[in-house]
């Protein structure tokens, strides 16, 4: 009998497996086999909580996303959003000037909107017909006018308004342009100075035609070359306005100097100022001169 119970009673510590398995590891797929139910059970309740989670956070980002507007590149969107609500551009009355036959219109707006930009389609209307439209711009916190030169206008009372027809609200990216200000001044970095204004009666251009002439230096000291840079020109006799021109610098590389010289026809009040400044709708990528090499 006691041959019997010692060849009963085996010692599974001696066990030993030609291929390498342990007892260990056989306890370990045993457990797991006895337990497959209620892991694959768990398994299932886990990935199930995670996927929820996952979809109400990307629901709830999605729902934040439109109700703010969010404006995560500088393409023109229009913001609607209550978190995005922008203040509207202030017009002042439309200002108009008599050139010979023809007519200049100028129109001062105000963007009291520090961290938005737009792009708006506008046009001057007279007696309920629209006498020019056109497509613009203005940049945070700016102030410019939009003109529209030698316009023949057949009206005994020349009173034109002026119209925003649609206006795209475009939030700047904080995380491209970290201070609006810095962006700004680097790529609107121009000296205009030597300005020189002589009326009809004083240039001397023309003994037959009367000619107003204006030179004035300008250099670009960005770090930036552009297709054109459009200069807004404004006379002034006192503090009241009572001129606009326009001239355009094409291929105005970065660092270059431009001496600019204009003429026109008309007889001009007299002037006590002028003032020139460059527009520049800096958030278009098409407006920067791309670098060509020597081989372009």
């Amino acid at each position: 009998m006691e041959k019997d119970k010692n060849k009963d009673d085996i010692n599974l510590k001696k066990y030993h497996d030609l291929g390498g398995l342990t007892i260990s590891e056989m306890n370990i797929g045993l457990w797991f086999s006895e337990h497959r139910k209620a892991l694959t059970k768990a398994l299932t309740i886990f990935l199930i909580v995670i996927s929820a989670f996952f979809f109400v956070y990307s629901t709830y980002n999605y729902i934040m996303y439109f109700l703010s507007g969010a404006v995560d590149n500088q393409t023109e969107t229009q913001v609607t959003s209550p978190r995005n609500v922008v203040t509207e551009m202030a017009a002042a009355p439309v200002e108009v000037f008599k050139n010979n036959d023809s007519y200049d219109l100028a129109v001062l707006l105000k963007n009291p909107n520090d961290s938005f930009s737009a792009e708006f389609d506008y046009c001057f209307i007279q007696a309920e017909s629209e006498i020019y439209c056109g497509h613009s711009f203005i940049l945070p916190s700016e102030q410019k006018y939009v003109l529209s030169l030698g316009l023949k206008i057949n009206a005994t009372n020349v009173n034109p308004v002026f119209q925003v027809k649609d206006i795209f609200w475009s939030r700047v990216n904080k995380r491209i342009i970290p201070d609006w200000q810095v962006f700004y001044n680097a790529r609107l970095n121009f000296t205009i100075s030597d300005i020189n204004f002589l009326s009809a009666s004083r240039s001397g251009l023309s003994e037959n035609l009367r000619l107003n002439s204006l030179d004035f230096h300008v250099v670009n000291n960005s770090p930036y070359s552009y297709y054109e840079v459009p200069f807004d020109i404004l006379f002034y006799s006192g503090s009241r306005l009572v001129g606009v021109e326009r001239s355009i610098a094409t291929n105005f590389l970065a660092g270059e100097s431009r001496d600019i010289k204009l003429s026109w026809a008309g007889e001009s009040e007299s002037i006590s100022r002028v003032e020139i400044s460059p527009r520049l709708n800096i958030n278009d990528n098409d407006i920067y001169l791309k670098y060509q090499g020597s081989g372009n």
